[in-house]
């Protein structure tokens, strides 16, 4: 059967069309990920504790997934000098950040920070916490949170608590418990955990917050003796702990955590790759057992929910920040 010019023609457009579209679709294939070392952005400095997390967690999913991953340390400003590098690398996989609770209390805090805390980027997942844990020094009378309570109301503004710094988790965790408790005990900020830990063991200050992590290796050492434990549920931690709940205050509850975000603009599945992989990584018994043992409680969590606590977290401390007429760094 003999096809006209025209019919001819169509055919041969519709042949070059077909062609070229699964041309089109080859081409725009991207290449397996990741194809290359994928960097890690800790916030903070090699010894601390999400630096800790890192060396944990990182190895284990580089063997999962066979390609090197660096932990690239940029710690300063509670954090926000590796996060700002973090939100201006490309969105493409091969940049990620290891953050702290710090990262939802920064732009509570800070009059300007160089990134957005919400719109630059995309969360991966919830990775671990740990309660928030009262200790004293071991000359304090306080021997308890109840204790502590009734002390403090006695000897109004003449306990000194200590923290790493105005704004920080610790800080802000004491100021919860003034609220909730109405009781005025006097903030001693300090420029870091060491100069604070000194004083706290001196007996300088007499009370200090801190993760289970911090805590537990201080108490076990004798030089701190632990108060309570911020926590729905006693910490693996301090199992003989109660937690402050238990002690007379419902519903108070702190947390240090760790989570994994990437640049805004990560493709979503990215973001599904690398949950899963922190999944996988905390199913293995070694892993589990390494960070159970340092005080964390492992919580892995998808990005949707990861971003729904941050933005809990936020809004509890803008409550204790307003409260208290902390003011803006």
């Amino acid at each position: 059967m003999i096809q006209s010019s025209s019919a001819v023609r169509s055919i041969l457009a519709a042949c070059f069309l077909a062609v070229a579209a699964f041309a089109g679709s080859s081409h725009a294939q991207p290449a397996a990920y990741p194809s290359k070392t994928v960097r890690v952005i800790v916030p903070f400095p090699a010894g601390g504790l999400v630096d800790g997390m890192a060396r944990i967690l990182m190895p284990e999913i580089s063997r999962s997934i066979g390609q090197s991953i660096v932990v690239d340390n940029r710690s300063g400003a509670s954090g926000s000098i590796g996060a700002a590098a973090a939100a201006q690398s490309p969105a493409d996989g091969y940049t990620l950040l290891l953050v702290l609770d710090s990262h939802a209390i920064n732009p509570l805090v800070y009059k300007t920070l160089p990134y957005d805390t919400d719109k630059d980027f995309v969360p991966i997942s919830l990775i671990a916490r740990a309660p928030m844990v009262a200790v004293a020094n071991e000359n304090s009378p306080p021997n308890n949170m109840t204790e502590l309570v009734k002390y403090a109301r006695q000897h109004p503004n003449a306990v000194n608590f200590a923290s790493v710094g105005a704004g920080s988790a610790s800080h802000l965790t004491a100021e919860l418990f003034n609220m909730t408790a109405n009781v005025s005990m006097t903030h001693v900020p300090y420029k870091g955990g060491a100069p604070a830990q000194t004083d706290l063991m001196a007996g300088q200050v007499q009370v200090m917050w801190g993760t289970a992590p911090y805590a537990q290796s201080l108490v076990n050492a004798g030089k701190l003796k632990a108060l309570g434990q911020a926590s729905a549920t006693r910490s693996p931690a301090f199992p003989a702990l109660p937690t402050v709940a238990e002690q007379g205050l419902p519903n108070f509850e702190a947390y240090g955590w760790i989570g994994l975000l990437a640049p805004a603009g990560t493709a979503p599945g990215i973001v599904a790759f690398w949950n899963q992989q922190i999944a996988k990584a905390m199913k293995n018994p070694d892993i589990a057992k390494r960070l159970g043992d340092q005080g964390f409680e492992l919580v892995v969590s998808s990005p949707e929910r990861f971003g729904a606590f941050i933005q809990s977290e936020q809004k509890t401390w803008a409550k204790v920040i307003r409260g208290k007429s902390i003011p803006l760094q």
